[in-house]
């Protein structure tokens, strides 16, 4: 499961030149590992921070990847304390697997009018980092920037998105996304190419037979089934459930989960209609899909890989996500209607009216209509992302910022949501939004994550545009 990224494991890479033929300050050696270790203090607030101390040499450079490789660092941070020649740093750089984030910084704000070359020497990274971006760029060794004082605030927390996202696009390399049947047909939008999803966005594709999932609900307990629906008794409204269909859908539920943790599954693209007309489930999943949302594993229905990892990454950035659609604009309050059938992320839903469990009224099954979720999701901050493939094989990332209004759930059946764009109307906003490129799936979370997207797009070289 991917859990929300607080603090990035990341090593840091302090070089400095001292000491060789020409260079005679050994003697600031004591006061230049010091200074190594205030970098490390500025990065501990926000990040675990794996720092071999002071990097003089090739050899040390060496030591360094081997040993950020040993603590399986998601990141690796670059700083020059002093001028080093390029090659030093390079040594440790064209290795590492993971991002490379230059930080183009110093201990002072400015040399003061009495400074001696002491002084300017444990301050004067500027001097090599140019040349250590040209050798990085010439051995095509991507990298990303952050220049500011050490101690600016918003220095530190553009390194800080960077870092994160760092944390998150190693986390997606090794996701594992499940599929239960297969996308629905004739939805463009739907049809990727999984190993270009693997090697540009990070999750493997792993197919479940259908027979898998049927076979695990037939495995379920009575007591399991019964621990479930108490469960829901005391948490949600369910006095209109039929007590057969109540029973179903909780072990429909519980084979659904029981597939996703044998199968270790960080998200799952489930085809609600696979299993409708098999005789151990008969009816749709909604109820299971909303649990596994809840319980940290994002899941899009209709099979949808690309919506499923972009819930994934919005799972990484706020640990709490959900899948929608625009469903039909509110033109007088400038706000669209976003939901997806009956399933959703209970999570997210508002206090009141409480959360109800009631019969789906989509896609009828071997024995009716399954148990599905009502509500409204809180009011507040909520970003929208469409992860798309777009001509010539490009993947992009698409934010939308705005919020969730109040609103009282339409008796849809379905979790719902009444949103509002931050800056523009609501008709330009729709225009930009399809212009972009956009599917017609959504995955959205709470907050304003334009930043953040835009450091994990670039992270991750795709294309990226925010819509407000």
């Amino acid at each position: 499961m991917i859990e929300k990224v607080t603090r990035p494991k990341v090593g840091l890479l302090i070089t400095a030149l001292l000491e060789d033929e020409w260079n005679k300050t050994a003697h600031l050696r004591p006061a230049a590992q010091e200074a190594a270790l205030a970098f490390c203090r500025a990065l501990e607030p926000l990040a675990e921070v794996v720092c071999p101390g002071l990097v003089e040499s090739e050899e040390q450079a060496a030591a360094a990847e081997l040993a950020f490789r040993e603590a399986r660092v998601e990141a690796v941070v670059f700083a020059e304390l002093a001028y080093t020649q390029s090659l030093v740093p390079l040594r440790a750089l064209s290795r590492t697997q993971v991002p490379v984030i230059v930080w183009n910084t110093q201990q002072l704000r400015h040399w003061p009018a009495d400074a001696d070359w002491d002084l300017v020497m444990l301050n004067s990274g500027l001097a090599g980092l140019p040349e250590a971006t040209h050798a990085l760029m010439r051995g095509g060794i991507p990298f990303h920037i952050v220049t500011g004082h050490l101690a600016d605030p918003n220095t530190l927390a553009r390194l800080g998105r960077y870092m994160k996202a760092a944390a998150l696009t190693e986390r997606l390399r090794w996701a594992r996304i499940g599929m239960v049947g297969h996308p629905y047909q004739y939805m463009a939008d739907l049809m990727v190419d999984p190993l270009s999803l693997r090697q540009v966005i990070g999750p493997t594709l792993v197919h479940i037979e259908i027979d898998e999932v049927a076979a695990a609900v037939d495995a379920v307990q009575p007591a399991e089934t019964q621990a479930l629906i108490a469960e829901a008794k005391a948490a949600w409204r369910t006095d209109e459930l039929d007590p057969d269909i109540f029973a179903r859908s909780a072990r429909c539920a519980l084979g659904l989960e029981q597939v996703v943790r044998a199968r270790q599954l960080d998200g799952l693209a489930h085809y609600d209609q696979a299993l409708l007309h098999d005789p151990r489930c008969g009816i749709v999943f909604s109820w299971g899909v909303s649990r596994l949302l809840a319980q940290g594993i994002p899941v899009a229905v209709e099979a949808d890989l690309t919506s499923t990892a972009g819930m994934l990454i919005l799972q990484g950035l706020t640990g709490d996500t959900s899948l929608g659609e625009s469903y039909g604009f509110d033109f007088d309050q400038g706000a669209a209607y976003i939901a997806h059938d009956s399933m959703g992320n209970p999570n997210l839903a508002a206090p009141q009216p409480q959360v109800a469990l009631r019969h789906s009224i989509y896609y009828q099954g071997r024995y009716g209509w399954g148990a599905a979720l009502e509500f409204a999701y809180q009011p507040g901050p909520v970003t929208l992302l469409a992860l798309v493939s777009l001509q010539g094989g490009r993947w992009k990332l698409i934010a939308g910022e705005g919020e969730a209004l109040p609103v009282w759930p339409r008796p849809t059946v379905a979790p719902q949501m009444l949103w509002r764009p931050v800056e523009s109307s609501l008709e330009s906003f729709y225009d930009h939004w399809c212009l972009a490129g956009a599917g017609h799936h959504l995955a959205f979370a709470y907050g304003h994550l334009g930043s953040e997207l835009g450091a994990v797009a670039e992270m991750m070289r795709v294309d990226f545009e925010l819509v407000r």
